[in-house]
């Protein structure tokens, strides 16, 4: 499967839903496509959660035939990427709170794509350990001084 795969499936379903847009390619491997319209919050929806559906949806479509065909990550007019500078933001914020009290820092639920950026990101604090803890909805990151 390929890129351009993925974006004519994301084309010719927000056309279906008649929404004018323009789908792009931000990369090939992993698989990410950037969507430009004038309904990016039709699209993105409350708390991302019509984004997270027409992301599913596309998936399905792209590994119908073939379960091995990898991950179509989308965002909608930089939606996900401002989301995750400001989580990482906020989890730098308390990274340094940890070190200078020395106590655990709970961060609110996110989601996996949120939680995975910030695990990243602080792994290469070599004073700072991460874990996620809870379940579902309640999934969350604590960060702790090593």
């Amino acid at each position: 499967m390929s890129a351009t795969k993925a974006q004519e499936i994301t084309q010719k379903i927000l056309e279906s839903l008649g929404i004018d847009s323009v789908v792009s390619i931000d990369s090939d491997y992993p698989i990410y496509l950037s969507v430009s319209t004038k309904d990016s919050a039709l699209l993105i929806g409350k708390k991302g959660d019509s984004l997270k559906a027409l992301q599913s949806i596309v998936n399905t479509i792209y590994r119908h035939g073939d379960r091995e065909a990898g991950f179509v990550g989308i965002d909608i007019e930089g939606y996900k990427k401002e989301r995750v500078e400001k989580v990482q933001a906020i989890a730098q914020e308390m990274a340094q709170k940890a070190l200078d009290t020395g106590q655990d820092q709970h961060l609110k639920p996110m989601n996996a794509f949120e939680r995975r950026s910030i695990h990243t990101l602080l792994a290469e604090d070599p004073n700072i350990i991460t874990d996620s803890e809870g379940e579902g909805l309640n999934r969350h990151i604590v960060i702790r001084k090593r």
